[in-house]
């Protein structure tokens, strides 16, 4: 995929906050025969079946992400180097928009915690500064990274690393010895393997100036720099496979015999809380919570997700775009495939007319905030730029996003009465306490 391909998805991501106005609630407040035909039954299964679809996409761009990693492999140079990196943020596209059905279902959660845990420590993987380790310069203690060692040790306990495999990292070194910093696997780490560590601080302002900038020559074993070239390929390949083998596991349990679809329809009144729930929990605990109000928390580049890249905008943009998917029962394949099928708002079009026009309108608001956010971070300046204490007009396009999600959730919160089925609390998150309302 290139990157005309991302800017029409982009495109798309951002016309849903022109679309997603009370019009087309006023217009079809009273029943229609289409309307009548929906049963929660039609919903949950629809549902399942997006989520079949976004796990699938996830897993073919993985599988793509790893053919451009092998061209890397095989022949690294800048253009190769540069195709990996393409590939890799197309990966994310899919990934992002699927969190939702992570939210909304427990059975993932360690999954999750092997695909997409972050921040991650890259001193924990490979060399993080901008000179090259040597005998002279130990850089970020080199000889005690995975990548940079035969054997490290974490909590007391020696860890073999001479020979890198999948086996190796998701048995040993992904969260050792139990402990949440020693990240080994999924995306971020593929992500710093490919760009490197962002040293650039704040005098970049430009996205692509301001990313890590790994050289190709970090995987050429002819002219090697920064050492252990060999070991950093092998430890990259078995990331990426490893990264497959998880999302061809998450896409079983979407097949009509997998695990997380028989649990929705065992019960469809239950399935519609957890998407509900799902939705919720996104918007409240992780995108506002977690992920925007993190970043300003803390304040660096170390508070947001994609940092290595400088795509962590995009990703939250990608993460909110799942709200419409769920609530409009609707998902653009990466295959330019559309899928469609009875959704939430089809019910509570019925059912309650005007709670569903006050969602359209609030998720319109948070569409077009989110927007402004990406569009900021693209052609002013960059995300990690955007948090940095006293970054007035940066902060407040985040703030803003933050508010409108918790609109957005308040709303949500009437929606199981409404549908009458369950309420399932939402997750939250602590960092939303320090919140204070830009307005």
């Amino acid at each position: 995929m290139n990157i005309t391909k991302i800017n029409w998805l982009l495109a798309i991501a951002f016309a849903a906050a022109l679309t997603l106005t009370p019009a087309k609630a006023q217009q079809n407040s009273t029943s229609s025969p289409q309307i009548e035909e929906v049963s929660i039954v039609d919903v949950v299964n629809n549902y399942a079946d997006i989520g079949l679809a976004t796990f699938q996409d996830s897993l073919r761009t993985a599988e793509q992400l790893r053919t451009a990693i092998e061209d890397l492999l095989n022949d690294p140079n800048d253009e190769t180097l540069e195709l990996a990196q393409e590939a890799w943020r197309t990966a994310r596209i899919p990934f992002e928009v699927s969190e939702i059905y992570v939210q909304a279902n427990p059975i993932v959660t360690d999954w999750a915690n092997r695909v997409n845990a972050w921040p991650i420590d890259p001193d924990y993987i490979d060399y993080s500064g901008s000179g090259a380790p040597s005998a002279e310069n130990e850089n970020n203690s080199q000889n005690e990274n995975i990548i940079g060692s035969t054997s490290i040790t974490v909590g007391g306990n020696t860890i073999n690393v001479e020979k890198i495999t999948t086996e190796l990292i998701s048995q040993n070194l992904h969260l050792a010895n139990g402990d949440p910093t020693k990240i080994a696997s999924g995306y971020q780490v593929i992500e710093f393997l490919l760009w490197g560590n962002d040293t650039s601080g704040s005098e970049e302002k430009d996205v692509e100036d301001g990313a890590g900038k790994r050289p190709a020559t970090d995987f050429d074993l002819e002219t090697c720099t920064n050492q252990n070239c060999e070991r950093r390929g092998e430890y990259l390949y078995a990331a990426v496979n490893l990264l497959i083998e998880d999302l061809q596991e998450m896409v079983g349990n979407w097949l009509a015999t997998g695990q997380a679809r028989r649990a929705l329809l065992a019960d469809p009144e239950q399935g519609l809380s957890m998407m509900i729930s799902g939705m919720g929990s996104l918007a409240l605990g992780e995108l506002a919570g977690n992920r925007l109000m993190r970043s300003i928390n803390v304040g660096d580049q170390t508070g947001e997700q994609d940092r290595f890249s400088n795509n962590t905008n995009i990703s939250y943009l990608f993460n909110a775009r799942g709200l419409i998917g769920v609530y409009f029962g609707e998902y653009f394949t990466m295959e330019d495939d559309y899928i469609t099928g009875a959704s939430m708002a089809d019910l509570l079009e019925k059912i309650n007319p005007e709670l569903d026009e006050e969602f359209r309108v609030a998720l319109g608001f948070t569409m077009a905030r989110m927007r402004l956010m990406v569009e900021y971070a693209r052609d002013v300046e960059a995300y990690d730029l955007m948090i940095v204490p006293g970054n007035e007009e940066g902060n407040a396009l985040i703030l803003e996003a933050v508010s409108s999600l918790l609109d957005l959730t308040e709303i949500l919160k009437k929606f199981p009465d409404a549908l009458g089925v369950e309420q399932i609390e939402f997750n939250g998150s602590p960092e939303l306490n320090s919140f204070v309302s830009p307005t």
